[in-house]
């Protein structure tokens, strides 16, 4: 290396202070030469002991890998709307709002197509589970998870539970693999970066066995009145990113027991639940279980709660209705304002416009 030294005279002198920061200068750029030498050395030493080793890319001409792809059975939706075979969903939404009643719904329903399935349960109680399906018999190809932390070294290790996991799902033959959720599978999920592992671990899981996932997770607090959206999802980007199909999930304000359904991410089929058609749904516990009912399709803000306006002209609508002669009923009135028969009853009693029988 060849290098310019200019060196500032005082009175005929080189000034000492000078020229020892200009011998530093020049000491420290060959000490960044040598060290960039020894970088690209040991680079290319592990280039050539990976050339003795098998590579972790597949790598082939673009179109050879096209044609290949074309070949392939076509996307295949194990759940509609939700679930594609050997992709990975989350499904998504805030507290009490009926993910694992959907999630055990999903499972009993593929177990019973012939489906073998693993339930990682994190959240509930094997009475609590037990009271929730009393009279509801499945198929001996669903299996249960519960973790039992007091067989744990450490009830933090992540990466003992991810292992576990895989080794269950290897023994029994599953297909599909549903976590519940991922708030408990990962201690630390707040903290982006440990959450964005678990997340590619999982994905690294399920795309070595080529079996179906579904993962439940949280959203954190959030404006009720707001539609979903991806960036809802709790913990770090990566998670929306790695998964194939991201679901929100939430309640409605048209009755107590009716959620929705929104496609946010749908990675290998066409989208057809966005925010002008999303799906309905209402929690029963009619044949003995708790489970969802598939009703119709509405907009998402049909579903959302109302502002302050629009619930000032909501009961002035209602007053209207019931201050007519002969009007019809609450329910009616209710079905004809798009609102619940209790919220008619409300606005009645505080106008003092109750209807006797009505």
């Amino acid at each position: 290396m060849n290098l310019l030294i200019m060196s500032r005279k005082e009175n005929g002198m080189i000034n000492k202070d000078s020229k020892q920061e200009l011998d530093e200068v020049v000491a420290q750029a060959a000490l960044q030469q040598t060290e960039s030498q020894k970088q690209a050395q040991a680079l290319a030493s592990g280039a050539v002991q990976q050339q003795d080793k098998p590579s972790f890319f597949n790598v082939s001409p673009f179109n050879d890998y096209r044609m290949e792809g074309l070949r392939m059975d076509p996307p295949k939706e194990l759940c509609p709307h939700i679930l594609v075979e050997q992709e990975t969903t989350i499904l998504f939404s805030g507290p009490g709002v009926g993910k694992t009643v959907l999630a055990m719904q999903i499972a009993i329903e593929l177990a019973e197509q012939g489906k073998r399935v693993l339930y990682v349960n994190f959240e509930l109680s094997q009475q609590q589970l037990a009271l929730r399906y009393p009279n509801k018999d499945s198929p001996d190809t669903l299996y249960h998870a519960g973790i039992d932390y007091t067989k744990m070294h450490d009830v933090t290790d992540q990466s003992m539970i991810l292992s576990e996991i895989e080794r269950m799902a290897l023994e029994l033959n599953i297909e599909v693999i549903i976590i519940d959720n991922f708030t408990n599978l990962c201690i630390n999920s707040k903290e982006s970066a440990e959450a964005g592992k678990i997340m590619q671990q999982l994905v690294a899981m399920r795309m070595t066995h080529n079996c179906t996932m579904l993962i439940l997770a949280h959203t954190p607090k959030r404006k009720q009145g707001d539609p979903l959206t991806i960036d809802d999802l709790a913990g770090s980007k990566l998670l929306s990113n790695l998964a194939d199909n991201v679901i929100g999930f939430n309640k409605s304000r048209k009755d107590k027991n009716m959620r929705y359904l929104i496609q946010l991410k749908y990675r290998s089929l066409p989208i057809e639940l966005d925010f002008k058609n999303v799906q309905e749904l209402t929690l029963t516990s009619s044949d003995g279980w708790l489970h969802f009912e598939y009703g119709g399709y509405d907009e998402e803000r049909a579903h959302l709660p109302r502002s302050r306006d629009e619930k000032a002209e909501l009961e002035r609508d209602i007053v209207k209705e019931l201050k007519q002669p002969n009007g019809l009923s609450y329910r009616d009135i209710a079905d004809k304002l798009g609102t619940s028969s209790s919220m008619v009853q409300r606005v009645a009693k505080s106008n003092n416009l109750n209807r006797k029988g009505k």
